[in-house]
């Protein structure tokens, strides 16, 4: 989904919506049937705010049926909007039927999709967006909810709207292609936008500056942009370009973007007086576990340690490209998907993401995936149950873990958290996937 603004426009967006595939987006679980973002923007009425709705259906997660030589998927998308009180206001119902000649086309191979707008004018206030969409074949029903403020704009000398995030923006013959990321999860984009418009009762600023500030889930601020100036004197609507700090780790965040007036000062450390608007979203960082892997491909491979044998490994490292390498890599974990026909592997993504529990939980003097508790949590998952002892006489520390049909006990003989496993004295199975 593309967006075609031109620079001269004075209409607000959105103006044009051209279907493209959404890379980032699409690659999808089952537990993300359908994304959607709600964004309030100024309406062409004064007093009145717009809620602008995206929603985005992936083919794949959809069921579909075969019908003669047909494959069929029907369903229904409802939006709906509530005010602070819980009190519904408005809602729309999008019935809609899909047919596909080729199988592969119903499990997202080539990436299709179904999109939907909606607008709501509104009044000052909170309101509430959902979004549910039901699917007769399965016969089930999926709901995302989002909460947005609205402003009267007119309010205000200088405002700007609600926040989005886009994945590109390209410039072509003076207007501007931008490509809306409807996730608020930017684990996946190497580079993001942050898209908003601004509004003025007079035309006093040609340009402002901008800040932008990142804080964690308890407010704590752990990134700040440099203040750098835009122009707004041929239009209203800005791109700010946002790239991930260096110490951005998994989790929940909050981007604040900070509007002040232009100045002879570029100094991000602003004061409460130079402040024109603020505009704030939170977002979520949750790389995927592919993305992850392949950002290191070499250690990816040394990490198959507890799948594969030490003549695979040889075999993917003694490849003469990293084309090469990578294709052996992802050669070597397709054998051992257990759902070939269709994009997601189980197998690859349980074992990575328990690699990564393991650095997270087991790390000691070497990572967590090496140490002798990575190794069994790799291989087997996580215990039935863990019972922790500790020996005052000898400074020791024991974990006891226990599964269905055995158990494994580990001892920290420095007091420093590097447990080695006690019993059994070793352990060389390998990771086998289980449904």
């Amino acid at each position: 989904m593309e967006y075609i603004l031109n620079n001269s426009m004075k209409k607000v967006f959105p103006i044009l919506f051209i279907l493209a595939i959404l890379i980032n987006v699409l690659k999808s679980k089952a537990d993300e049937p359908f994304f959607f973002d709600a964004i309030c923007f100024k309406s062409q009425i004064d007093t009145l705010s717009r809620i602008d709705i995206y929603v985005l259906v992936p083919y794949g997660s959809l069921s579909f049926f075969k019908t003669g030589d047909r494959y069929v998927a029907e369903f229904d998308l409802s939006i709906s909007l509530k005010d602070s009180t819980g009190k519904s206001l408005k809602s729309k119902s999008y019935p809609k039927k899909i047919f596909e000649k080729e199988q592969l086309e119903t499990i997202g191979f080539s990436g299709k999709y179904q999109v939907f707008f909606d607008s709501f004018e509104v009044r000052e206030g909170t309101y509430s967006v959902f979004v549910s969409l039901y699917d007769k074949n399965s016969a089930t029903t999926y709901s995302k909810g989002r909460t947005t403020n609205a402003l009267n704009f007119s309010r205000f000398e200088f405002a700007i709207s609600g926040l989005m995030f886009l994945s590109d923006v390209e410039e072509l013959n003076g207007k501007y292609k931008i490509t809306p990321f409807l996730s608020d999860n930017l684990g996946n984009l190497d580079k993001a936008f942050i898209f908003f418009e601004t509004y003025q009762k007079t035309k006093k600023y040609d340009s402002i500056d901008i800040v932008y500030l990142i804080r964690d889930f308890k407010g704590k601020e752990i990134f700040r942009s440099s203040r750098k100036r835009y122009s707004i004197k041929d239009n209203a609507q800005l791109f700010v370009s946002f790239s991930k700090p260096a110490n951005l780790g998994q989790g929940t965040y909050n981007i604040r973007v900070v509007v002040l007036k232009p100045g002879a000062s570029y100094d991000s450390l602003f004061k409460d007086y130079e402040i024109l608007s603020i505009a704030e979203r939170g977002f979520e960082f949750s790389p995927s576990i592919m993305n992850l892997v392949l950002s290191n491909l070499d250690k990816s491979i040394r990490q198959l340690k507890y799948v594969a044998y030490q003549s695979d490994i040889d075999y993917i490292n003694e490849a003469k490209t990293y084309e090469e390498k990578l294709n052996r890599f992802l050669e070597f974990w397709k054998k051992l998907d257990p759902t070939p026909s269709t994009e997601f592997n189980e197998a690859f993504e349980e074992y990575y993401q328990r690699i990564y529990y393991a650095n997270t939980a087991f790390k000691s003097y070497m990572e967590g995936w090496q140490t002798d508790r990575g190794m069994v949590y790799v291989v087997l998952g996580p215990p039935a149950t863990i019972q922790t002892q500790t020996d005052f006489a000898y400074n020791r520390s024991y974990e006891i873990w226990n599964y269905s049909n055995r158990t494994f006990i580990f001892v920290d003989y420095t007091g420093f958290g590097d447990y080695r496993l006690y019993s059994p004295p070793s352990f060389s199975e390998k990771y086998s996937y289980k449904p």
